[in-house]
């Protein structure tokens, strides 16, 4: 991460009713304490690890990982227990640990195969017992070891040994099928297989890429510029990004930044963002 990205990351701290609240230490920014784990593997963490997830819409929370602008999980309340969307770097699992505590989780899905998006998906699934769903078109080369998925050097040499740790997939998933009440919309260009997922009763999104919103204000959104090149096909990216705004969505909840309430601002997050 270059220091103009650095900067962008740590620069704001605002306050809404959707702000995240993390504790990081101050050394690397990851969650510190001597305290006992509270799931079986997951090391030591006290109360300044993390707060509790965040409630954004019926059945959706979100959880900040680190760096907390950046990196999130969210849960999606199931009819048989919870799903858990993207599992980011490999250093979150304390925070998942403080995060589903007391909490049924029946599945693990990836919205795509990225290192910071399945950085911490192995020991999840391993200690929460939960199966394992992702795009078909990327499960294969996920369960190989094989997945770079960027166009860039930096993406293949920063982002994608993130992910180093595998495990078996158990589901598949396709344009159309069900995660917890939300349609599998199948999103190629960022990566083969990227999805995202769309409850139309209500107009939410869940995506896991798409303008990285820094601001804690949903209506005000403020982007994150990335380079192009950490997509697999930047033009099929933009092209599939720019479907999903034909949904005109009431709230957009990504594993990237913080939610977004504002459908203008983010159709021009779309259109002018190079990320």
């Amino acid at each position: 991460m270059d220091s103009r990205t650095r900067n962008a990351v740590n620069g704001n701290r605002g306050s809404s009713s959707l702000r995240f609240h993390g504790a990081e230490s101050e050394a690397d920014g990851r969650p510190s304490g001597t305290g006992s784990g509270l799931v079986a593997g997951a090391g030591p963490c006290d109360a300044r690890c993390m707060s509790a997830l965040t409630k954004v819409a019926d059945g959706v929370h979100v959880g900040a990982l680190f760096p907390r602008n950046v990196f999130n999980t969210v849960v999606l309340d199931g009819p048989d227990g919870d799903v858990v969307i993207d599992a980011g770097p490999p250093w979150s699992r304390r925070r998942f640990a403080r995060y589903l505590k007391g909490r049924d989780v029946a599945e693990h899905v990836v919205t795509h195969a990225h290192g910071d998006h399945v950085g911490s998906t192995a020991w999840l699934c391993n200690h929460t017992g939960a199966p394992l769903a992702m795009s078909a078109v990327e499960a294969d080369d996920f369960e190989s070891g094989s997945i770079a998925y960027h166009a860039g050097a930096g993406g293949k040499y920063w982002i994608a040994p993130l992910g180093r740790k595998r495990r078996k997939v158990d589901r598949r998933l396709r344009e159309g099928d069900e995660v917890a009440g939300f349609k599998v919309l199948a999103q190629p260009g960022h990566s083969p297989g990227l999805l995202a997922f769309w409850r139309e009763a209500d107009g939410t999104l869940v995506v896991g890429d798409g303008p990285i919103n820094l601001s804690t204000d949903p209506d005000r959104p403020r982007w994150l510029h990335m380079p192009t090149r950490l997509h697999h096909n930047p033009e099929a990216a933009v092209a599939s990004r720019w479907k999903l705004t034909e949904l005109e969505p009431q709230l957009i909840v990504s594993t990237h930044g913080y939610p977004v309430r504002n459908l203008d601002a983010w159709i021009e997050g779309v259109r002018t963002v190079p990320h």
